[in-house]
């Protein structure tokens, strides 16, 4: 066993230190599967001539070559001392100041939307695992740095990518694969689970949710480690809102029933995504049912939140307080990871004052999974991975290129520009005021007057946002806004990039500091933003 590991030590590393060498082999492998295809073709129809004298010409046939099945190599455990003095042999670069200690391993293979595979014999498949876990008691700091650093050699021995956020308290990820001639993509992530649960037995409880079946496109080409102090940043301690008291985990098919007979007077249902996600998609159609029944199910519940520090502020307003005393509060997000600790809060903020808390479990990707028609759900599931958002007919999602298509039925979204339907966040369009994305129409886009306009999100509409999020100087996180200079309007109460707009002077500084200044040593600017000649300590 040694020696094999050995074995694949060594070439994998060499796989990793030579640039794309997998992908070159396989197209190697795809022209040797063509020319046999070719050549059986060949034998085939001189058969078939031969038998009868008026056969037709014979077409080749190209079906699809599935990987193989292999066995599981666990992937070696690192100790501590060999963790922390090893000089990493892939790439490693800081994200800025909130993520100085993130890594970035490149996948050895990926592909675009316009790789075309319809006429080759190996069509690949990407899959996906969504998952996250908590730990109690949280690891100790030399543990977390163990479990890095065993990440990254799980990603140099096997074909991912993704992002994988990791604290004290857990685990939080969304990681990737893409099938190959040694190995499909979803085997590939089964081993990846392997490999997690012989480093902790907490990850046997995981509830670890596969996609396969997906384009390869869908697979990220790279693997992005995030040390992070919180798996969601709520601004909270666990002591304040510890995670056993959180909500009743319901499974889809119980949270869609208690969506049904909740009541609009009884049950609340409360979204804890950000409002540019909800904009596209939500749980909204217990509430559309044309049945005879008085009872239209639990009340759809927009907390309105540009990132997850909102949610708290929230809670503390007097309005949340009413609207939510005496009812059952139903819960849910993308994946399940944002209601645990929200749940705590809520339980701990609003405590006898409400009947009950119960949160979906796995989230709204489990609910699409069992409810293939959708169920309640009305919309698209907004990911933060490369399918962009998922619908109940559609789970490889939107990601690729941009069709000229309107909204989906019963979806609310417009063109923050023209209010045409619209439900796909494509260019990288940003609300001006406030930082979250926006929609934008494929018109709209290609039209260069939009470039000059103040784009705003649907909320800040709502709530006559006018000032610039680059007139406004953020502290805690991007909350507690102030203003660079006296502006007229209102600018909005948290921005979603950290940092504010006083991040433009950071880049500025950042690009000018190794330009010589002209003046040289004899600079007097304190807030001069070029490189000066340093002088030697006599």
């Amino acid at each position: 066993m040694e020696l094999a590991n050995e074995f694949r030590d060594e070439t994998v590393a060499k796989t990793h230190n030579k640039k794309k060498r997998l992908s070159r082999k396989e197209q190697k492998a795809r022209k040797k599967l063509k020319t046999q295809q070719q050549q059986q073709s060949t034998v085939t129809a001189t058969t078939r001539q031969s038998e009868s004298a008026t056969a037709a010409e014979v077409l080749p046939v190209v079906s699809r070559i599935l990987p193989p099945t292999i066995d599981y190599i666990p992937t070696p455990l690192p100790e501590l001392t060999a963790a922390k003095t090893k000089k990493p042999n892939h790439q490693s670069k800081s994200l800025g100041n909130w993520f100085p200690k993130a890594s970035i391993i490149k996948s050895p293979v990926s592909y675009t939307n316009a790789d075309n595979f319809q006429d080759q014999a190996f069509q690949p498949k990407a899959a996906l695992v969504l998952f996250y876990q908590y730990v109690e008691p949280n690891w100790p700091a030399s543990k977390l740095e163990t479990l890095i650093a065993y990440l990254t050699k799980i990603c140099q021995h096997r074909i991912l990518g993704g992002r994988i956020r990791v604290a004290t308290e857990g685990v939080n990820a969304t990681i990737s694969s893409v099938d190959t001639l040694e190995c499909s993509a979803q085997q590939t992530l089964e081993f990846f689970i392997k490999d997690l649960q012989l480093f902790d037995k907490a990850f046997m409880q995981t509830d670890f949710k596969i996609i396969d079946n997906l384009s390869p496109d869908r697979h990220f080409g790279q693997l992005k480690i995030f040390p992070v102090q919180e798996l969601v940043f709520y601004n909270i301690s666990k002591h304040a809102a510890p995670l056993s008291r959180g909500g009743v985990h319901l499974p889809p098919q119980d949270f869609h029933d208690m969506l049904s007979s909740g009541g609009d007077t009884d049950t609340v249902v409360i979204d804890v995504r950000n409002h540019y996600e909800a904009a596209i998609g939500r749980f909204d159609g217990q509430q559309q049912r044309n049945d005879a029944s008085d009872n239209k199910g639990a009340l759809y519940v927009d907390p309105k939140m540009r990132k997850s520090t909102d949610f708290t502020a929230w809670l503390d307003q007097d309005e949340t307080k009413q609207q939510l005393q005496g009812k059952n509060v139903m819960m849910y997000c993308t994946g399940g990871v944002r209601c645990e600790r929200a749940s705590a809060v809520l339980k701990q903020t609003l405590g006898d004052k409400i009947k009950g808390v119960f949160q979906l479990q796995g989230g709204i990707e489990a609910y699409l999974k069992e409810f293939q028609d959708g169920g309640h759900w009305r919309g698209k599931n907004f990911v933060f991975d490369k399918r962009e958002a998922v619908a109940a007919d559609d789970p490889n999602g939107d990601g690729g290129v941009v069709k000229r298509t309107s909204a989906t039925e019963n979806n609310q979204a417009r063109c923050c520009v023209c209010s045409k339907p619209w439900d796909r966040y494509v260019g990288k369009k940003k609300c001006s005021t406030c930082g979250v994305p926006v929609l934008m129409c494929d018109g709209c886009m290609s039209n260069k007057a939009t470039a000059e306009l103040l784009l705003r999100c649907p909320l800040c509409v709502e709530q006559n946002i006018t000032v610039r999020a680059s007139d406004v100087e953020l502290t805690e996180n991007g909350i507690r806004g102030k203003a660079i200079e006296q502006k007229d309007g209102r600018a909005a109460p948290s921005v979603l990039k950290w940092g504010g707009g006083h991040a433009a002077a950071k880049k500025d500084k950042r690009r000018f500091s190794k330009v010589p200044c002209s003046f040289g040593a004899d600079c007097r600017r304190s807030d001069c933003f070029f490189a000066h000649p340093t002088t030697s300590k006599s």
